[in-house]
Order: structure tokens, then sequence, then C-alpha cells
């Protein structure tokens, strides 16, 4: 009888650890990278030896940045010093949103009112939403705020510097490469071949494995105006590159095919929607995958941007479907051609075919720092993940933690 009970009670563990919704991955200790004063992550990605690709922003040491641009109040007071009313008036009219909006609030009353009389309507209300806390005004008033997004919802901050950072799986800093010419690690993908392609600030760039910058090409010219870079991936052929405008989840992202060395930009798909303008994509067996994260579903391409099909479906009640606000959040290919998902405000990581059969649930990372109200939401809807080349560990990026959560295999 013992013996029955025990062959029973192996069978039925073994059917649970054999269950879809069993996971196959447990949460170990976090890697943690020395980021600097206000330091923050912005993406990450994997290179062919399997170290991560961090892309990284801090505020520069003093004298790092190079003739920073002085505060309006500033420029205000010299030119009152100056006793030149058409300067001050000048520096008043040319002045952003967001450089009106601080001004307003160290400006002495008699100040605030001079500033705002002599504002257009346009520029005044917008001024005034953005005091209230509103989210309109900065985005839709002020042309510099890159893909239409608010200065105030952006992590980006005057006087940062941007690196990215070679780190081995077990935490180490191997290398930084610094970023120039505006520049932002925004988005990072490392190719077989060992190239790594950079996206971010208007920028496109190749870099070698070791870091070496070979080309860098201007995407604001490529897609006619301030976009912000919300996915890329590469093939043997091609680089795609999303380019996005919004905050919301009705953000859009368009995307362009580039050469490998960033010549002959063409547009190939318009009008995905990816919240806050983060949208990730992976090429794979001649398709492109998108992640509309906006719409909880992955819409797949061929290569030259027709689409093919589509999957998945917002669903709370069911582990298949996609849950929270905006998910999947980010994919990525695994062994076998698996596709892992994950999933923001649940820190949820499961796998699928690449049409879309559920294959079961990967694992949790801990989502206490996502959900916290200690930063803006649009940073929280973004936590790329890289899968090792053999799946025993899965990063996922926790942007408010300012951490790397590491998924490792059960044993």
């Amino acid at each position: 009888m013992k013996r029955v009970l025990f062959t029973l009670a192996a069978f039925t563990a073994v059917c649970a650890a054999q269950s879809p919704e069993t996971p196959t991955h447990q949460e170990i200790a976090p890697i943690k990278i020395p980021l600097g004063e206000e330091g923050t992550l912005k993406t990450i990605s994997m290179d062919r030896r399997g170290n991560l690709l961090v892309g990284v922003s801090f505020r520069a040491p003093a004298g790092a940045v190079a003739a920073a641009k002085p505060k309006l109040m500033d420029r205000l007071s010299e030119a009152s010093r100056a006793g030149d009313a058409k300067a001050w008036d000048k520096v008043v009219t040319e002045a952003t949103v967001e450089e009106l909006q601080e001004a307003m609030m160290s400006a002495d009353q008699e100040t605030r009112g001079e500033i705002m009389n002599l504002l257009s309507q346009e520029k005044r209300d917008a001024v005034t939403q953005a005091m209230r806390g509103g989210r309109r005004g900065i985005r839709d008033m002020n042309p510099d705020a890159r893909g239409g997004i608010s200065p105030q919802l952006s992590t980006d901050h005057e006087g940062h510097a941007y690196e990215l950072k070679v780190v081995s799986p077990d935490g180490k800093v191997l290398s930084t490469w610094a970023m120039s010419d505006g520049l932002m690690p925004k988005m990072i993908f490392g190719c077989p071949d060992g190239a790594v392609y950079v996206a971010g600030g208007g920028k496109l760039a190749q870099f070698t494995e070791d870091g070496k910058l070979v080309k860098m090409v201007d995407t604001d010219a490529v897609c006619g105006q301030k976009a912000t870079a919300s996915g890329i991936c590469a093939d043997a052929t091609h680089v795609y590159l999303a380019l996005g405008m919004g905050n919301s989840t009705r953000a859009t992202e368009d995307l362009y095919k580039f050469k490998r060395d960033l010549s002959e930009p063409k547009m190939i798909v318009e009008r995905q929607f990816g919240c806050c303008s983060h949208i990730d994509l992976r090429v794979n067996a001649g398709e492109l995958l998108i992640a509309e994260n906006s719409r909880h579903r992955v819409n797949l391409f061929d290569l030259d941007g027709k689409p093919k099909t589509t999957w998945g479906q917002r669903d709370r009640s069911s582990i298949e479907g996609f849950t929270a606000c905006c998910n999947p959040c980010n994919i990525d290919f695994g062994p076998g051609g698996v596709l892992y998902t994950a999933e923001s405000g649940v820190g949820r990581v499961k796998k699928y075919s690449p049409d879309g059969k559920f294959l079961g649930l990967v694992g949790y990372v801990d989502t206490t720092k996502f959900d916290s109200g200690g930063q803006l939401a649009a940073t929280s809807c973004y936590i790329p993940m890289e899968v090792n080349a053999d799946a025993s560990r899965i990063y996922v990026m926790d942007v408010r933690a300012a951490i790397i959560r590491v998924l490792a295999k059960k044993s």
C-alpha cells in the first residue's frame, strides 16, 4: 500500500512539474552595476559571447558636459543686469515650455506676470496646463520634445552622460563604451556576427563587438521628425528600427528597414501601437515579429513589411493571454526558435511558438519596484529581456530599481 501511495505521489509530482502553468525558472540574486549619480538603466541586449550590453545614463561629473545652456532665470537675470529689454523679451519668447515651467516655479509674482504677458495664447495655455500637472501642454506644444513626449515624463536630463556597459553573466563590468554626438543607448541589439547596433537621441549607430564606432546616421532626417527609438533588431542583411511618437497607450511606431551598413532606409510598416513609445521586435525564420503591446498581441510580417498573421489577446483570467496595461511588453527568442515574452506590471515571463502556441510559464520576477509609485508609469512599461544560449538564465531589466533581475532554471 505504501509503495502504491509513493508511486501515486511521484506520478502526481511529475505531472505537476510538467504542467505548462508550473514555472520552469525561479528568481535568483539580481545583477547590480555601478551607475553614478542619478544613474538609470536604459535597456539591455546580449552579445554573441553571452555578455549583457547595458545602456546607462548618469549625471556627468562637473565640467564633463561642455557649455550647458544656462537656466532661463539666469538668462533673464543677465539681460536685466545689461538693461536690455529686447533681449529679455527674446529670451522669454524663445524659451521652451519646459524652461518656462521651471522658471515659473522659482520666479516672483511680478516676474511670472511679465513672462506670461509675453507669451502667445497657445504657449500660455501649455505652460498653465504643465503647471497643473496635466499631460497635455509640453507634449503637444513643445516642438523640441523628442517623440512628442513631455520632458517631465522623460528620464533623460540635461547634464547627463550616456554609456554602453558590457557586463558578464555574473555581473562584472568588462568594458564601457562612451556615447558621442548625441547618441543615447535607448535601444541596443547584439548580432551573432559580433556587430552591435545602438539607437536613441535621433541617432542610429553601428559598433564592432569591441566598441569601435563604425558608422552613425541621423534618424530624425530619415523619418522627418524628432521621433523616439522604440525598438530594434537585425538579421544577416538588414537592421529594423521602430521610431515612435507619443506617450500613451495610443502612441504609434513606424518601422524602418536599413541595410546592415545603415544605408537605404525604407519605412516598411506603419502605425504599430506601443505604449509609451516602446515596442519590441525580432526576426526569425524569414519573419518579422512585432510585440504590439497596446493591443495585447504579436504581429507577424514578411521582411518587406507585408502582414502575414497576428496572435494574442488581452486575458486577465487565463495564463495563455496577456494581462495588465500593455503586453507583451518585450520579447526574445531562445534555443529551438522558442519565443519568450515579458509582461510588465506582473513581471511574468512565458514562452510560445512563433505562431502563438502557448508552451508554458517560465517564471516571475519581483514586481514590487515595478508597481511602486516612486517613478512615472511610463518607465515601468518597459522590461527588456534577454535569454541566454541554453535558456538557463533569463535576464529582465527592472527600470525603477535600476537592476537586472535574473531567472534561473530550476534543477
